[in-house]
């Protein structure tokens, strides 16, 4: 048996009671990010919101406050939204839809010129040539639909 089977049949439970408190600890974070949030800066006065935030409406921030702010916060930047990558794109090109019709007509065309070449001493070439054909339609279809992204 592997390892990780017998540790895990051999193991007392008190091993395992941390990834159930991790996944605990992780679902209750999640939940703290789901709750709504009650600002209500827009409804108290300009005196009362500087106060809370610990500026002045003249000068604004001091220098301390605003490091202290970045260092708290990190930069007031957006991050980028994560990019799929080009390799992905073009293979959902190559094998999405349509094109996973034509592929598995190819596989078949070239299946049955395989049986043909082990049965017959002379087979036809046709299944042999759609194969082809169909396999560089799919390819050329995948890399122009790639190049329109």
């Amino acid at each position: 048996l592997p390892s990780r089977l017998l540790r895990f049949w051999f193991s007392p439970p008190s091993t395992m009671a941390p990834k159930k408190e991790k996944k605990k600890d992780k679902k209750q974070n999640l939940d703290n990010l789901k709750k709504e949030l009650e600002v209500d800066d827009h409804k108290i006065t300009l005196e009362e919101l500087c106060r809370r935030y610990q500026t002045d409406p003249n000068r604004g921030l001091t220098t301390a406050k605003a490091k202290a702010n970045l260092e708290r916060d990190g930069p007031n930047a957006l991050t980028p939204p994560p990019k799929t990558p080009e390799w992905i794109k073009f293979m959902k090109c190559l094998f999405g839809g349509f094109a996973l019709l034509l592929w598995l007509g190819a596989i078949l065309c070239f299946v049955a010129y395989t049986i043909q070449a082990l049965t017959l001493e002379e087979p036809p070439d046709d299944n042999l040539y759609l194969g082809i054909v169909l396999t560089t339609v799919v390819v050329i279809t995948g890399v122009f639909s790639y190049y329109q992204e």
